[in-house]
């Protein structure tokens, strides 16, 4: 193992839970009791300490255990699932008071959460998001305000906050999330889990409820990319008769490449720092340039490159997500505009300064970028970037009319753009202890490549394993 040696008080984590896979249906029932009586004990802690939950359901996966018991490859795993995504244990409301659909039919269970429970995964809750999966968490609106379990004054990121942090606290093993524009990748980034969005189409969207449906996505956050590539394994495939933009094509070995041989391979690097607008923190370069050496270790070839249009990736991403967030909302922002907090609100209204023109402006140079980024995969194999320039901003910087002071050192939009896949691997931590991450982007279709290279990556380093002093989330 590559030593630690950045600032930063965590510990080695235990081996992750939900290894049952395999067992006997009796064993099975008992593991999953047992696994949902942890995730109880751990969430009865940390949920008022982080705001991990919209609505915890322990009571509600123990009934469907003992009624329609299920043995499968992830028998024993909890999961926690973020609350604009729909599961028959409780309707969805999105953490806001602009009420979503109800009632028989409304909230078909999500394609993706189907499966995972099919394959044996018991869901133990609702997670905290940002309203309607935008905007900031200011305390105006209904549930939770998620902490950051490195920092309670801090962020856990969005818009998956609650599952982001409830991985670290042990409520659940993994959790399901949506990522439009890093809304998965974020969290991971800023809790230091494991994220990992999939190309465009790979995972049906299917039952969840839609921010910007040309860049909407769902995927798993969970302590390793072993773990994640487990959840990838079950939730893709082709969904006919739900996501119209669901690929054709059925999944790859994502649970080979966990082993796969990464020597040889070519590893692009753009450091991305003169795009770090909000700034860069101290430690971030030598933090980043140690995870570059880690490959090294592993025989893979290191080059420089430029992300071809960076800013206007950007751009255009905002663009679209805005655009297409307020055609969403526009009807209720008109009718229920006081039941929408204060974030939303502003972020939702944002959209109707976008002309039609513009929109499709945007989804031009879109296309146009988007074939750039593929066309570097003809020179390197998988890409490398920093994921944040700096840690989790405190909650009281955050301002929903100013998201200056944070959103211009995060890195996720491009990918999102673009629809490339990417995995989001801690890397070390900040001068005030706070996670830093790298994503690992590879071509379309390409996930056994991108998992193959993070899995490689933990091998032979210890950031994924160390977490915060439970005492500091509990001051």
């Amino acid at each position: 193992m590559i030593p630690e040696t950045e600032n930063g008080t965590g510990r080695a984590a235990p081996a992750e839970s939900g290894t049952a896979a395999g067992a006997a249906p009796g064993g099975a029932r008992d593991a999953v009791t047992e696994a949902v009586e942890r995730s109880r004990a751990a969430s009865a802690v940390a949920d008022k300490a982080l705001g991990v939950f919209v609505r915890p359901l322990h009571d509600e996966a123990l009934r469907a255990h003992r009624e329609h018991p299920r043995v499968g490859p992830l028998t024993g795993l909890t999961l926690g699932v973020k609350d604009i995504i729909f599961e028959s244990s409780a309707p969805a409301t999105a953490q806001s008071r602009v009420a979503l659909a109800s009632g028989p039919g409304a909230q078909p269970e999500a394609t993706a959460v189907r499966r995972l429970k099919d394959a044996g995964a018991v869901v133990v809750g609702k997670t905290a998001t940002m309203e309607y999966a935008l905007g900031v968490q200011d305390g105006s609106g209904p549930g939770p305000v998620s902490v950051n379990p490195w920092s309670p004054e801090r962020w856990a990121g969005g818009s998956s906050s609650g599952s982001g942090n409830g991985v670290v606290a042990g409520c659940f093993d993994a959790a399901i999330a949506t990522d439009t524009t890093g809304s998965l990748r974020i969290p991971a980034a800023y809790t230091g889990t494991t994220g990992l969005k999939a190309t465009r189409g790979l995972v049906p969207v299917t039952g969840t409820y839609p921010l910007a449906p040309s860049l909407d996505t769902v995927g798993p956050i969970a302590g390793s990319i072993d773990l994640c590539a487990r959840l990838l394994q079950v939730m893709a495939g082709p969904d006919p008769e739900g996501d119209p933009f669901a690929a054709d094509a059925p999944p790859g070995d994502y649970l080979a490449a966990l082993g796969a041989e990464v020597a040889g391979l070519r590893v692009g690097v753009d450091t991305l720092t003169e795009h770090a607008d909000a700034g860069v923190d101290p430690a971030q370069p030598a933090v980043f340039t140690r995870a570059l050496k880690a490959l090294d270790t592993l025989g893979t070839r290191r080059s420089a490159l430029t992300v071809p249009g960076y800013p206007l990736l950007n751009v255009a991403g905002n663009v679209i997500m805005l655009a297409e967030a307020h055609e969403i909302h526009h009807d209720t922002l008109v009718s229920d505009w006081a039941d929408y907090g204060r974030g939303a609100r502003w972020v939702f209204s944002a959209g109707e300064s976008f002309s039609a023109r513009d929109y499709l402006r945007a989804q031009r140079v879109r296309t146009s970028l988007s074939r750039g980024v593929q066309a570097l995969f003809r020179d390197v194999d998988v890409l490398v970037t920093p994921t944040c320039h700096l840690g989790a901003p405190r909650l009281d910087a955050m301002h929903p009319l100013d998201p200056s002071t944070y959103l211009g050192s995060m890195h996720t939009t491009a990918w999102s753009v673009t629809g490339h896949p990417v995995a989001v691997v801690p890397i070390g931590f900040t001068e005030d202890g706070l996670p830093l991450s790298m994503s690992i982007v590879g071509p379309y279709w390409a996930e056994e490549r991108v998992i193959a290279v993070a899995a490689a990556f933990q091998r032979v380093t210890e950031h994924h394993l160390r977490r915060p002093d439970p005492s500091a989330a509990a001051a």
